[in-house]
């Protein structure tokens, strides 16, 4: 079934964005991210212009990360004094963040800075936390027993002991730990989340990890009450701009609200270092992904400038703003127009379309195995558990 989404002006397959919500919904239920550095470049391949992507994604992450949350609040994941907190110093980090967006994009160089520091990020958690997983298996493995979440890093105790007034106590993570503590780590990850354009997820939830000192399913689930909120206003605004496009956000929700339990419940049965591995993993592909845009971006350095000189020649307008949100709209007339320029001019635009390709192929792709690993772990997991209850069951009966 082909749907036509009047406001993106796309045509795209409704399984395709069944598919995707499904997938990155069982990935932000697992991880406590919103998904947006795999859905985001998803939606570009299947022809949003980045903005809507942009747009569409906030509103479908506010959608699901309130199934998940619900969920992992059952599962007692949430440590909701903790992530209500941190919504206060994430705002004001937020508007910072935007703040410098704002300088950067007067100034030109916006776009390498942000793909730069995306790819520091990514490429150094990823790191970080793969070289912990293995450090820790061979540990593991050295003393003959099974580790199954890391513990409070030696970071995170040095926080604890910070004894700044006034000490807060979370119940639900077991630690106390200043305010201050709180309102720093969350003021941060909140200027890179409004830096990036991103929910701050994939930040987040190695910040309350490793800073922190919570467990691994803990900072999943309070990350994905923060999610929730900065999704819902991200939709909000985006919405106000006009570049949400409801009838895919709405269509993506009914995949990612089955896809959210499914990753919700596998955490259950999924040991905390075995989902850092995993992150670390989806983190490193990600840095890849980013990689690809760069290159992409270089292409397009080399032909946007004519382009949009002509535009503005051609219907008068001046904003670089509505000079792009004009390219966007008139796309068969950008086409028309490359294919008068030189053969060189020609060549920067088909390959900057297909590095921009390839950066969301590989994000789509990856989501996609993943997501399936995720749901094989949780089915077995099932399995184990009713194996036991039926054995135990037995042995009750014999007694």
């Amino acid at each position: 079934m082909e749907l036509y989404l009047p406001i993106a002006g796309v045509e795209i397959m409704a399984w395709q964005l069944v598919l995707l919500g499904l997938t990155v919904g069982v990935i932000g239920g697992f991880f406590g991210v919103g998904g947006a550095f795999m859905v985001t470049p998803a939606l570009n391949v299947f022809g949003f212009p980045m903005a809507y992507a942009i747009g569409t994604d906030m509103a479908h992450i506010a959608g699901k990360s309130i199934v998940a949350t619900m969920k992992h609040r059952k599962l007692g994941n949430v440590d909701l004094k903790l992530g209500l907190i941190m919504v206060v110093f994430t705002a004001i980090g937020i508007e910072l963040g935007a703040t410098l967006i704002m300088y950067l994009e007067k100034i030109g160089r916006v776009g390498p800075i942000v793909r730069i520091t995306y790819m520091v990020l990514l490429f150094g958690l990823g790191a970080y936390m793969l070289q912990e997983y293995f450090k820790l298996n061979s540990k593991s493995k050295s003393q003959g027993g099974e580790i199954k979440d890391a513990g409070v890093s030696s970071l995170a105790k040095k926080m604890h002991s910070l004894q700044l007034w006034p000490m807060v106590h979370l119940k639900t993570s077991g630690i106390t730990v200043s305010l201050w503590v709180i309102g720093g780590v969350a003021g941060f990850t909140g200027f890179l989340a409004g830096f990036l354009g991103v929910g701050g997820g994939f930040i987040r939830m190695p910040s309350l990890i490793y800073l922190i000192g919570c467990s691994t399913t803990v900072a999943v689930g309070t990350d994905l009450f923060e999610v929730m909120i900065s999704g819902a206003y991200g939709a909000f605004t985006y919405a106000m701009k006009a570049r949400v496009e409801l009838v895919a956000a709405v269509v993506m929700l009914v995949g990612a609200a089955v896809g959210a339990q499914f990753g919700t419940t596998a955490t259950k049965y999924v040991k905390g270092l075995i989902i850092r591995l995993y992150f670390s993993v989806t983190m490193l592909l990600a840095g890849v992904s980013v990689i690809f845009k760069h290159v992409a971006a270089s292409y397009k350095n080399d032909y946007e400038p004519m382009l949009m000189k002509w535009v503005s020649s051609t219907t008068g307008l001046q904003a670089k703003v509505e000079i792009k949100d004009w390219i966007v709209l008139n796309k068969a007339a950008v086409k028309t127009w490359i294919a008068t320029q030189s053969d060189a001019m020609q060549a920067a635009f088909a390959l900057e379309r297909s590095w921009n390709s390839y950066s969301g192929y590989l994000m789509l792709g990856s989501a996609c195995a993943l997501s399936l690993i995720i749901i094989v772990q949780m089915v077995q997991g099932i399995a184990m558990e009713r194996k036991l209850a039926q054995e135990s069951k037995a042995i009750g009966q014999e007694v």
